[in-house]
């Protein structure tokens, strides 16, 4: 049986002022029941959160220069902050990434194969971009991969089709709260 983690993407103030069409309690309140899941499940809970230094050292080149959506996600900025639906505990596990995946130049990977997880189940935003690249390089690393659909959305595509996308490319499999719930029942004192 695969050894899983629950990694959740971006779920930070700015896309959701980014992206006004989301709402943020709904989506907010959705993620924290899968990391609740988790949780009680023992399912380790990976935060991937994009920060970046307000003196743009470690902004992508081509957003170096002029206004850029990197100046919302500097580190202490108030739109960097993980929405205040999710509280992120002491046994979570906090990577900062500062490109669209959450594996690149990251100890993600580190940290997953340290705790012996072959599978990740993905929630967050935005599932068109910043899920979809971290659920490639899952792949591209041996994991296999599991969207929660009721934690995910997307931005510049419909949801549906993110899904569709990653079904087909990587084969993502897509499982709605129910089967997360079923797959991830709390241990008990005795087993």
């Amino acid at each position: 049986m695969k050894k899983s983690a629950l990694v959740v993407v971006d779920m930070q103030e700015f896309f959701f002022v980014e992206n006004p069409n989301i709402d943020r309690l709904d989506l907010g309140k959705r993620c924290n029941e899968i990391i609740d899941i988790a949780r009680q499940a023992d399912v380790p809970v990976v935060h991937v959160v994009t920060l970046y230094r307000e003196d743009r050292v470690d902004w992508p080149t081509a957003w170096s220069t002029g206004d850029s959506w990197c100046a919302n996600l500097v580190r202490g900025g108030e739109l960097a902050q993980v929405v205040d639906q999710l509280s992120i505990e002491p046994d979570d596990f906090v990577v900062e990434k500062k490109r669209f995946s959450a594996f690149y130049n990251t100890n993600l990977d580190d940290i997953l194969r340290s705790l012996d997880c072959d599978h990740i189940y993905l929630i967050g935003y935005s599932a068109d971009v910043c899920v979809r690249f971290s659920a490639v390089d899952a792949y591209n690393r041996g994991y296999a991969v599991s969207l929660v659909y009721d934690g995910i959305e997307s931005f510049r595509e419909a949801k549906d089709a993110s899904v569709t996308y990653l079904g087909w490319l990587v084969d993502a499999e897509c499982v709605p709260l129910s089967e997360f719930r079923t797959r991830n029942q709390p241990k008990t004192a005795s087993g």
